[in-house]
């Protein structure tokens, strides 16, 4: 079954939702997603064009998610 990870990102009042992997991706499950997503995020964050972000929370979602445009 399809697993999204889902970031909610805010820089001072703007928010946004971001899907950082899908089990497609990267071959996460929801037990994995549920234990490791902050250490993803986090290295996601470091590497992309939103590390000056903060994290708001993430979710894990089973199936195929599309991010709304503000959270």
């Amino acid at each position: 079954m399809l697993v999204t990870l889902v970031a909610i990102l805010c820089n001072g009042q703007l928010c946004l939702e971001k899907v950082v992997t899908t089990s497609e991706q990267s071959g996460i499950t929801m037990s994995a997603c549920s234990v490791h997503a902050q250490i993803g995020i986090a290295d996601w964050l470091a590497k992309g064009p939103y590390h000056d972000w903060k994290l708001e929370r993430y979710k894990c979602v089973l199936g195929k998610y599309v991010p709304k445009t503000q959270a």
